[in-house]
């Protein structure tokens, strides 16, 4: 199928009258909190308050021993080893 000059101008003119006469695109809907839903704002603040008591409930985990930092040691063998285990 061969198209000459005159067939692919006035194709491109109808797709271009095509593409400029569509409706515009809807314009979106600010975003507004539901308000007659009294249900899901009880359950969204008891999360918020269960996860603020669930922060300061637990104290923070016994330390076994003193944090130290990479320590270099001979081992039995004779070779350097290093304890990193609990270091930063």
């Amino acid at each position: 199928m061969k198209l000459d000059r005159n067939t692919l101008l006035l194709l491109a003119a109808g797709v271009l009258v095509w593409w400029f006469s569509g409706s515009p695109a809807p314009q979106p809907q600010p975003f507004a909190p539901p308000q007659d839903r009294p249900v899901l704002r009880w359950i969204a603040k008891a999360a918020k308050t269960a996860l603020w008591i669930m922060i300061f409930a637990e104290g923070p985990p016994a330390q076994d021993r003193p944090l130290v930092h990479a320590h270099g040691d001979v081992g039995e063998d004779g070779y350097a080893t290093i304890q990193h285990g609990r270091g930063w």
